[in-house]
Order: C-alpha cells, then sequence, then structure tokens
C-alpha cells in the first residue's frame, strides 16, 4: 500500500508507552520523558543540542507514527519527539538541571517547529520497518553499518579528521597486506583483524609498541595508504613471526590484554624470542612492500626467496600503486602464483618494470615472463552466452597500460555477465536480483565448496575469493559506482589476473 506522510508538531503526537526503550510502561508523556532522561540523560540533551543548531531532525531516518484519536502516536522516533517537547516545555523534566540544560540547547539555534514523518495504517504495519531498523542487518534487509576502517575512509574523503588510532591500523595493514601478498595464510590473519578489531589494531601498535619495533608512521601525500605510510628497518621475513603472532593475539584477546604501556611492554618481553634483533635493524627506514636499502641483507627467508620477494610484491617503483586489501597471487604450492603463469605465458599483477633502472639497477631473472599487455589476453570462454563472448573479445584488445579505466571497468563487467547468466544462477543457486558480491561467492562454493577452508580450498579461486571477502570487491564496485576510486595498470592486472582462472572455471561448469 502507499505510504502516507505528513509534517507533525509535537504537540500533535504523543510517547509510545510500549517504547522498548520504556520497559514498564509509562502513564503518560511526561513521565516516559523522564524515564527517557533517566535512562540516558546526556545523549537526548545532545540530541537537543544538534537538532537546536541544525534546525532540523535526521532527514535519512525518519519518525513513524499512527492516528490516535486526535493525536498521532509515535512508534518510532520517540526520542527525537521528546526532546523537541522538552525544548518547547523545559519544565516537563522532573530534575532542574535537566530544565536548564534544555533551555541552554533552545538558546544554540532554532528547533524544528515540525517533523516530517511516516504515517502508518497500523502498529503492525509500522513494527516491520521498526524491527529492520533497530536489530540489526537482517541478512542485508536491515542497518548495514559502517565499519571503522569505512567509517574512517569516509571522513578522509571529506576532509575530517581520523581517529590517529584507526588511521595508524589504516596505514599498517595497508602496508602489511602489500608486503606479504602471496603469503595466503597472513593475508588472511590480517584480513580477518582489519574486518572484525580494526581500532584494536591501532591500540595495540600504539606508538611505544612502534618503538620497539623501529617502526615509524610517516605522511606520504598520498592516497594509496590513506595519506600515512608505515616505514620500517627490518625485512618482512624477520618481522613475520612477530606480526602472525600480533595478529592471532589481537583477534583472540580482549583490549583489556594491551590497554595501556605497561601491560603492552609485558606482552612484548614475553614473545622476546618473535621479535627481530636489533642488531640486524637497517640504519635506514623503509617501505616493507618496497625493496632494502641498497647493499643490505635481507636475512634468512620464512617464504619466497628474498629474489623473489624483492622483484615480486609491488617494490618501490614497479609502477603499482598501494591498495589496501590488494595483494598479489596466492601461492598455489609449486612456487606459481594462482593467478599468474598462464597459458600463453602472462605475468601476474606482480611482475616488476621492465625497466632495470626501476628495480634499484638489478637485471631482470630470464624465468620473468612480461606483464600482460592486453585485459585477459588469450581468454576465451566458448560456454559462455555470445554477448559475453563479443565482449570478451574486444576487452582483449584492450592494452592496460594506454586504458586502465575502461580495462578496470569492464572487468568488473565481465565478471558480472558471467556470474549473472541463466546457466550459472542456475548452477550457483544465486538470484538475479543478489548484489555481485553475493553472485560470486555462490557460484566459488559451488565450483569448490571447500573454499572457505584456508587449507583445502582449491588454490586456482583462492585469489578471486580473498579479493571477494575483502577490499577488492569494493574496489570491484568502485571502478563503476565511485568516481574516487582511481583504476591503474596495477588493478587492471591485479583483477584480470584474479578473475581469470574464476572465469575459465566457470566456462567448463557451463
Amino acid at each position: 500500500m502507499a505510504h502516507k506522510y505528513q509534517y507533525l508538531r509535537p504537540s500533535q503526537v504523543i510517547l509510545d508507552r510500549e517504547n522498548p526503550r520504556l520497559p514498564d510502561g509509562t502513564s503518560s508523556d511526561r513521565e516516559a520523558i523522564n524515564l527517557l532522561l533517566e535512562d540516558d540523560a546526556e545523549d537526548l540533551v545532545a540530541l537537543a543540542r544538534d537538532m537546536a543548531r541544525s534546525g532540523q531532525t535526521n532527514p535519512a531516518e525518519l519518525p513513524i507514527a499512527i492516528k490516535s484519536g486526535s493525536k498521532y502516536l509515535v512508534l518510532e522516533g520517540n526520542r527525537r519527539f521528546a526532546a523537541l517537547k522538552l525544548m518547547s516545555d523545559p519544565d516537563l523534566a522532573d530534575d532542574e538541571a535537566h530544565q536548564k540544560s534544555f533551555r541552554r540547547a533552545v538558546a544554540l539555534g532554532s528547533p524544528p517547529k515540525s517533523v516530517f514523518t511516516l504515517v502508518a495504517s497500523s502498529r503492525e504495519e509500522a513494527d516491520y520497518w521498526i524491527v529492520l531498523r533497530h536489530t540489526g542487518e537482517n541478512n542485508g534487509r536491515g542497518v548495514k553499518r559502517w565499519s571503522a576502517g569505512q567509517s574512517a575512509t569516509h571522513r578522509r574523503r571529506n576532509n575530517k579528521s581520523v581517529d590517529s588510532g584507526t588511521a595508524r591500523a589504516m596505514a599498517i595493514v595497508d602496508e602489511l597486506r602489500e608486503a606479504y601478498a602471496t603469503d595466503t595464510e597472513m593475508i588472511e590473519m590480517i584480513g580477518q583483524a582489519s574486518r572484525d578489531k580494526l581500532t584494536n589494531i591501532g591500540r595495540f601498535f600504539s606508538p611505544d609498541v612502534l618503538d620497539r619495533l623501529h617502526f615509524s608512521i610517516q605522511a606520504d601525500g598520498g592516497e594509496g595508504s590513506h595519506g600515512r605510510r608505515l616505514l620500517v628497518h627490518h625485512s618482512r621475513d624477520a618481522l613475520r613471526p612477530f606480526l602472525w603472532w600480533a595478529f592471532s593475539f589481537i583477534l583472540d584477546k580482549s583490549v583489556d590484554s594491551y590497554k595501556n604501556k605497561d601491560i603492552r611492554a609485558a606482552v612484548l618481553r614475553s614473545v622476546g624470542d618473535l621479535l627481530p634483533r636489533d642488531s640486524d635493524a637497517s640504519p635506514h627506514p623503509f617501505r616493507l612492500a618496497g625493496v632494502l636499502p641498497e647493499g643490505e641483507d635481507r636475512g634468512s627467508s620464512l617464504g619466497p626467496s628474498s629474489s623473489e620477494t624483492e622483484e615480486g610484491m609491488g617494490g618501490a617503483g614497479d609502477g603499482a600503486a598501494s591498495h589496501s586489501g590488494l595483494g598479489g597471487g596466492a601461492s598455489n604450492g609449486d612456487g606459481a602464483s594462482s593467478g599468474g603463469s598462464e597459458s600463453g605465458g602472462h605475468q601476474s599483477v606482480n611482475s616488476p618494470s621492465t625497466d632495470p633502472s626501476q628495480s634499484g639497477g638489478r637485471p631482470r631473472g630470464k624465468s620473468e615472463a612480461k606483464p600482460e599487455k592486453y585485459l585477459l589476453q588469450g581468454l576465451k570462454l566458448p560456454n559462455h552466452p555470445y554477448r559475453l563472448q563479443k565482449l570478451l573479445r574486444e576487452c582483449r584488445t584492450l592494452d592496460v597500460e594506454e586504458v586502465p579505466g575502461v580495462a578496470c571497468v569492464m572487468m568488473r563487467i565481465l565478471v558480472e555477465l558471467s556470474v549473472s547468466s541463466s546457466g550459472a544462477l542456475a548452477l550457483s543457486g544465486a538470484q538475479e536480483r543478489d548484489s555481485l558480491k553475493k553472485k560470486i561467492m555462490a557460484m566459488l562454493r559451488f565450483l569448490d565448496p571447500r573454499i572457505e577452508d584456508s587449507f583445502r580450498r582449491d588454490k586456482s579461486l583462492e585469489q578471486a575469493y580473498l579479493d571477494v571477502s575483502s577490499l577488492g570487491m569494493e574496489y570491484l564496485n568502485g571502478f563503476v559506482h565511485n568516481p574516487d576510486v582511481n583504476p591503474d595498470p596495477h588493478l587492471a592486472r591485479r583483477f584480470s589476473a584474479a578473475f581469470r582462472p574464476f572465469l575459465e572455471r566457470v566456462d567448463g561448469a557451463l
């Protein structure tokens, strides 16, 4: 049914005596108002001040009311109307201090005289929307709150200050994701911690811990690490044991386990054997995702070989921008990248520059393949719909270096068309109306029921899964929907390498 909307004045409404914020019920508006004040007067005063200053209530969240005799009963928005009533008549508050607070709030500006309100036909009709508003995400139907990282990104894009701890955490996470791009287990560990406990990462890696590790956060003036960059004095290999422990610790423990400097110092002493030796520290700071200062050694390798990590993990000057959440292809256990070497000899996105001067003057290894010149070069999908095959042929003429923006947009479109065809939907069980992420994840689960098992999943599909599970999906969507996302050749090759095996597997299943 069509909804009815109406501007309602505070004097026209009565508060809901069945409001969940008032578990014992009330007998009057005055009692309801004072119970709300008793619950949290400070927040109610803050709400009043905000409405007085702005002259309106939050237009993104409409109150909901139903007709009740000559008045309107507020079912959603009781705090807003209570604050407005108190500003109209501060004497409604029993406590004199509260009365003074609302008189001062009125003096800050001009509170709204009326509020645009949804008028439902019944409590039952209103209840559906109220439950969605207050009970979480509800499988995508309710309110999906921003994570700490998304909130910080929003504030940064609007030139507002970001909490220093969150900003520190984002810089650390961005650098580690790029530095350990081929280390699947490390990437998963960092990804989970950044999704679930980003602010705790900032609390753990406080200035005193950074000093102990010889880490520093430097403003770089760019956007790759949200304007900040992590600099270190030890190699990736030397730092990995401690970093693995640290992120495990952050995930397993509450913030009380590292809430102050003394506790953190004791924790670090307890894992002293995992800390890199001061005697091995470089005298010069450098990016962990880059290369060591010329002439210095990385020490013993715990992962890829020194030459492999130095050349193949986005070293400084490789032309690849730093993008949070977007590392290199995952190792498939035989030394090849899951998205890298393929028929036709195409290289994964982590290939270094062909210019020796871009890698500290060192010549390229003879076995290294050239970076992919054209998007999805050589890929054929004979079982896909004709429209997609035709589009793919056109995409294979796109020079990634010359038109990176078009290549990134088309990469996203090709993936969406692949998982949205009627044949693909029948296999995956997804619906046409589902989000792209949900469609891709459904197809990944169809292709590999163990895709969420980090030890048993199909390695050829691993990088697609990791990208879709983290910020890679935001970049794919951002290419089409967000003008602030800047595509570049690195990203085009990145997603080409990650999704080529996925597209081939989908084609084989059709």
